[in-house]
């Protein structure tokens, strides 16, 4: 059970960089007020 928590983590805080990175680079004014 461990071991898949990790992988979902994992994936899921891959998924969330890869979604929030392009946004960032895309916007920047949203970051940087």
């Amino acid at each position: 059970i461990a071991f898949q928590l990790a992988v979902f983590a994992l994936i899921a805080t891959s998924s969330v960089l890869v979604i929030s990175v392009p946004l960032v680079f895309a916007s920047p004014d949203g970051w940087s007020n």
